[in-house]
């Protein structure tokens, strides 16, 4: 839940007395509640004989799979339950440059597929045929996935929008259905639209959960239809972003809103390519050659069809500087390059022709967007080694599994992993109750035991609470007396998270020196306008500048207020001047 906005100092967040957070009293609705083996993310367990089947499909970054130092990906997937195929199907994709279709990858390959992602349409291809082979009617549709894997999910959604879901056995088409999907030509849209049509179903996607999606893949950055842009067959959209990554290709990669009220400020391109195109004079259609003609609803929808051919020209009139600081990104088209305005207008007006022929309404996506402390991989997971008692990643895997149950998505979970990852469980079950703001700091002993780093390793919180039919000692007294000696390994998920924000953040500018080859390479970057209130897009070395924050009133998790108002961390990316920041509990 959200609370007050706040501002304050250099940084637009209000300084106030700290009060530290309490410690709740001994938990002891965990200690005499048994809990089942297994729970499914719904904030009523009443309603889990009546779900159906979920889909889980978990997309990992670049470079990682498991090993030594898991990211978010791998951690969230050992949290769910598997071979339950009448209640739950899941499956894992290690990232871009890990395989190829030949196989395993190593050495040349995998680097040369790190840097330029020749192998996003692999990836693509593969967790869509996982879809294909395993989907049925009333399916759950869940997308996870970390940094490119998060780029992949999107990507995914956008296909599944764009030209369907392909039948069982069909494998032979997913080539043609990915050659479509990746067109963005006029003739590409149509003819998506037509063998969505005649060839596949349409499916909705339930839930979508990313830890810091980046905009690009490899030097080259690439766009695919629907990657970056939202769908209207999603319903929820979770996003975890890291505050302190400043490395120039790990561009954040927001939901792009097309609500002309969006609480947003504009950009302006201002690069030289974009320039020389709104100087151009001769007149632009998207479609064939001539003047077109507009129906009576702007071109979209008419007599229940939608005339891919017949969609205005894009104007290059109302595009002054002057003009672009007064309203939202998307609706007005205000400050983007004519490529992109081509683009925005061929999806709305596919859109406008797959509605026409779905057969539910189009679902209005619930949007929620949380930046948090850290870099990338303090976000996403896969920064320090896993025996590591304390990391700042720690905070969004909890808050990415309690959205799971908030949004009601159904995913069957294992209890014993979910403590073992620092959540209170009698929040999560049988009732969902959401988490409150801490409101003092944790007991002296338990602070005593962490700074003396003797804190009970975090695999040891599921040995402390009945789960399952059966003890885990024959002899209650002995399980009490086990339970007494080793309280301090159930702390409250507060208390965890106090504890995860004092881990050090890890910024490979200063770890891996070698990423500062890439500061020097001319990029497209936004930099603040004159006026303090929009943006403009530049060519620029990116120089460890840190990210841009565009939202007027950006969500920020409860821990990095508290870490603020500590004195123990500052807020480093660039915001407008009217920004001002809300804490999210």
């Amino acid at each position: 839940m959200a609370a007050k906005s706040t501002r304050s100092g250099s940084y637009p967040i209000q300084s106030q007395d700290y009060t530290p957070h309490p410690e709740p009293g001994p938990p002891t609705v965990e200690q005499e509640t048994t809990f089942p083996r297994s729970i499914r993310a719904l904030r009523n367990a009443d309603e889990a004989d009546d779900h159906g089947r979920t889909l889980v499909i978990c997309l990992d970054g670049t470079g990682d799979q498991f090993d030594h130092d898991n990211s978010n990906v791998v951690n969230f997937v050992s949290c769910l339950r598997k071979h339950t195929l009448g209640k739950q199907v899941t499956y894992y994709q290690s990232g871009i440059g890990t395989y190829d279709k030949g196989g395993l990858k190593n050495g040349i390959g995998a680097a040369a597929d790190m840097a330029v992602g020749s192998g996003l349409g692999i990836h693509i291809k593969d967790a869509y045929r996982f879809l294909m082979q395993n989907y049925r009617e009333g399916d759950k549709i869940c997308l996870l996935g970390f940094s490119r894997g998060a780029y992949t999910v999107r990507c995914l959604a956008g296909m599944l929008h764009k030209v369907g879901l392909l039948p069982a056995g069909n494998g032979a088409q997913i080539n043609f259905a990915y050659k479509f999907f990746k067109d963005d030509s006029p003739e590409g849209w149509k003819m998506s639209a037509e063998f969505k049509k005649t060839f596949c179903t349409n499916v909705d996607v339930y839930f979508v959960g990313l830890w810091d999606c980046v905009a690009s893949v490899g030097f080259i950055p690439r766009k695919l239809p629907f990657s970056k842009s939202p769908t209207n067959s999603i319903h929820y959209f979770r996003h975890a972003m890291a505050l302190d990554e400043h490395r120039s290709k790990f561009k954040v990669c927001q939901w792009q809103h097309q609500d002309p009220n969006l609480k947003r400020s504009a950009t302006v391109d201002l690069t030289p390519k974009a320039q020389v195109k709104r100087g151009m004079k001769k007149s632009f259609q998207l479609f064939g050659v001539g003047k077109t003609k507009q129906s009576k609803n702007d071109g979209h929808v008419a007599n229940g069809t939608v005339n891919l051919n017949e969609v205005n020209g894009v104007g290059g009139e109302g595009t002054e500087e002057k003009d672009h600081f007064d309203g939202g990104v998307s609706e007005d088209y205000k400050g983007m390059t004519r490529k992109d305005i081509e683009q925005e207008k061929l999806e709305r007006y596919f859109e406008a022709l797959d509605a026409t022929r779905r057969k539910h309404h189009a679902v209005k996506t619930d949007v929620l967007e949380v930046w948090f402390m850290g870099c990338h991989a303090d976000v996403g997971g896969g920064a320090v080694k896993n025996e590591e008692r304390h990391k700042l990643s720690n905070i969004p895997l909890r808050w990415m599994i309690r959205q799971c149950f908030e949004c009601n998505t159904g995913i069957l979970f294992d209890t014993a992993a979910l403590a073992d990852h620092g959540l209170d469980m009698h929040s999560l079950w049988p009732k969902y109750v959401p988490p409150q703001e801490p409101t003092m700091e944790p007991a002296p002993s338990t602070i005593d035991m962490y700074n003396k780093s003797a804190l009970a390793p975090l695999n040891r919180r599921s040995a402390l609470l009945r789960i399952g039919t059966y003890h885990r000692r024959a002899d209650e007294e002995d399980f009490s007396a086990f339970r007494e000696a080793h309280q301090s390994a159930l702390l409250p998920e507060s208390t965890e998270d106090y504890f995860d924000a004092r881990a050090p953040i890890n910024d490979q500018l200063k770890q891996a020196k070698g990423w500062w080859v890439l500061e020097f390479w001319p990029i497209k970057v936004r930099v603040l306008a004159k006026c303090g209130l929009g943006w403009e897009k530049k060519v620029r070395m990116n120089l460890g500048r840190y990210r841009s924050v565009r939202e007027k009133s950006p969500k920020l998790h409860w821990t990095v207020q508290h870490m603020v108002a500590e004195g123990r961390y500052k807020i480093k990316p660039r915001t407008a001047h009217d920004c001002v920041w809300e804490k999210y509990v």
